[in-house]
């Protein structure tokens, strides 16, 4: 793996952290105050996002660039 790759998923792998951390945070704070349906959609992109982190981990997913 080229430096570059190594730096580019390293990079995605601390962006999806992120996510996580904020949608924990949301759904942590947010409980009780938000409707029951905007929970299950914070907890639903909480687990696409560590779905996401897992794959990678395993080699699974391809890091993409933008440009």
């Amino acid at each position: 793996m080229q430096t570059t790759d190594r730096f580019e998923m390293q990079t995605e792998e601390n962006m999806l952290l992120a996510e996580i951390e904020f949608w924990r945070y949301m759904i942590e704070s947010r409980r009780g105050i938000v409707s029951e349906q905007a929970t299950e959609r914070m907890l639903n992109a909480c687990e696409l996002a560590e779905r996401k982190l897992m794959k990678m981990n395993d080699g699974m997913l391809p890091v993409t660039t933008r440009q």
